[in-house]
């Protein structure tokens, strides 16, 4: 199954290793093909463990363009190309959480990247879909080892930030949770990020942002949903966050 993506993409070349009645193995000895062994799988979900985002993206682009060989999961193509989706997608969560990432951020991910992959109608988009989301997922890996190192005060607030996007979140009221004052814990928190609560609250929610988007919601619903003041606020922060519109961003494909 050899391909190459719309607008210019890098081919890549997935073979299906031969199989029908009788023993596959002597089908396989026979035609000279077999899966591609273990320890090239281990590398790639080595580097989600690690966090290694751009070494996801040579992983790619090197075992990909040279040839992967998978067993044989559908007489559809299509189905074959989704079926090595779930497999993939479902291994570099799981060597996400190993990383150090929250299990419940990690089982969703996977879903939303399944629900996406199930939705497609070539593989060329799956493709393109698990390079793009497997960089994310070690992007994702790295924050929670970089969180990690955080004073445990900081941390705390982190982890109550990203669990409460869709609230009303104060550094009066993370201070008080923390035991500490208002000021003393944002010169902390700031020391440690590199930025202030209300910016990281922000970062957050614009990063949220783009989740529920590709997930189908309104740009409306999706302010409303992540608490800015108005749509207009909404987009004007997204914009300047990631340098185009939330509904540019939409329409940018995977």
């Amino acid at each position: 199954m050899d391909a190459a993506n719309a607008g210019g993409r890098k081919p890549y070349s997935i073979e299906v290793v031969p199989s029908g009645e009788g023993d596959p193995l002597f089908r396989q000895r026979e035609a000279g093909v077999g899966h591609t062994p273990y320890r090239t799988e281990r590398i790639f979900y080595s580097l989600i463990r690690e966090g290694d985002s751009e070494g996801v993206r040579r992983f790619f682009g090197e075992y990909l363009a040279k040839g992967i060989v998978v067993g044989r999961l559908s007489a559809d193509a299509l189905t074959q190309m989704k079926y090595f989706a779930v497999c993939c997608v479902t291994l570099a969560c799981r060597s996400a959480i190993l990383g150090g990432m929250d299990e419940t951020d990690a089982f969703n991910f996977s879903d939303d990247c399944i629900r996406r992959a199930d939705a497609m109608k070539s593989g060329e988009e799956i493709m393109a879909l698990l390079t793009a989301r497997a960089a994310e997922l070690a992007d994702k890996v790295a924050e929670c080892k970089s969180a990690a190192q955080l004073p445990p005060p900081v941390r705390k607030c982190v982890n109550y930030v990203n669990r409460n996007l869709h609230g009303r979140i104060t550094l009066a009221a993370l201070a008080e949770s923390c035991g500490l004052s208002a000021g003393y814990l944002g010169a902390m928190f700031r020391r440690s990020t590199g930025c202030s609560v209300s910016q990281f609250v922000t970062k957050r929610r614009l990063e949220a942002a783009k989740a529920l988007l590709e997930g189908g919601c309104s740009v409306g619903e999706t302010a409303y949903t992540l608490g800015f003041s108005t749509e207009s606020h909404f987009i004007a922060r997204f914009k300047e966050e990631f340098g185009v519109t939330p509904r540019r961003w939409c329409e940018r494909g995977v």
